[in-house]
């Protein structure tokens, strides 16, 4: 049996009622259907998963792990349904929408004044998403995303791929009383591994370029390792004494990181990420004149 072609709406909505209410008798009141069509729509999801989903007790339907699982799911599928039906509308109403993702997070602010300029004087509507490089450009591949802003320390060659380059970013190591260069972490290994380090995930440039910079002078990682994919609760860790942590100067000079007084933090950072703005070569027209606007009118210079 091809479980996955079985399973209808209908089904999960049921087994959504039932997982909030526990009751067949009040279910069938919420949904307007009777008890029985309840329990048959139940007990045939049940023999498509070949699974069972509630205790029948004399209390009620109690649900168990999987009938959460199958809960959550439908949930999702709940809101992906919606979304698709608004996409469908503004298709229908020639409504043109943009998908931009970003991992870079010191060109957030510029890139928002021009999606914000963009909405306000242009019919296009935008979707905007954090994550990884790697899934970044992955989705790019794939037409999930249309224009990525991200970091890289080296060139992503792909002939299927546009690059403009946008800036540089320079990177420091911090914790909750100075800022460090990578070569005196280096120098001083052994002090420094055994402290809780607070690091991108594996995958975004600041991350493999750190890990690279250990591995070419033959150092092992971290021993207590945080890791983070988003900027956000970053700060409250490395006030702790016992962390350490890595950082864009552009995001520290955000949050107002108090700087050791009489030193340029610039002169610290030892590494640098290119950032830059990424799209398919076979995009859209809209795209490219997106891209366009984002070039022209983002002031990274401030």
């Amino acid at each position: 049996m091809n479980r996955k072609s079985n399973i209808k709406i209908r089904h999960l909505n049921v087994i959504k009622h039932i997982y909030k209410i526990q009751n067949l008798k009040k279910t069938s009141e919420v949904m307007s259907l009777t008890p029985a069509a309840i329990s048959k729509t139940c007990i045939e999801f049940e023999k498509i998963i070949g699974k069972t989903l509630f205790s029948r007790t004399i209390h009620g339907l109690i649900p168990n792990e999987i009938a959460k699982r199958v809960v959550e799911s439908s949930i999702l599928i709940e809101k992906e349904i919606d979304r698709m039906i608004i996409d469908i509308d503004n298709i229908y109403n020639e409504k043109n929408y943009v998908n931009i993702s970003f991992q870079s997070n010191s060109i957030i602010s510029e890139m928002m004044k021009c999606i914000l300029s963009i909405v306000s004087s242009k019919n296009v509507n935008f979707t905007v998403n954090y994550g990884s490089r790697e899934h970044l450009f992955s989705s790019l591949l794939k037409g999930r995303t249309d224009i990525i802003f991200a970091s890289a320390y080296n060139d992503i060659i792909d002939d299927r791929i546009n690059y403009k380059y946008l800036i540089q970013d320079k990177c420091v190591i911090i914790d909750k009383d100075r800022a460090y260069s990578m070569k005196e972490i280096v120098r001083n290994w052994d002090s420094f591994q055994s402290k809780v380090w607070v690091l991108p995930i594996r995958g975004t440039a600041m991350r493999d370029r750190f890990d690279s910079i250990l591995e070419y002078n033959g150092l092992k990682t971290p021993k207590n390792l945080i890791e983070l994919n988003s900027i956000i609760g970053a700060s409250s860790l490395i006030d702790n004494p016992e962390t350490i942590g890595m950082s864009t100067i552009s995001y520290l000079k955000s949050v107002k990181y108090k700087f050791e007084e009489n030193k340029n933090i610039e002169d610290l950072s030892d590494i640098t990420l290119n950032v830059g703005v990424y799209w398919r070569q076979d995009s859209k027209k809209l795209v490219s004149e997106v891209v366009d606007f984002f070039i022209h009118n983002m002031d990274l210079n401030k």
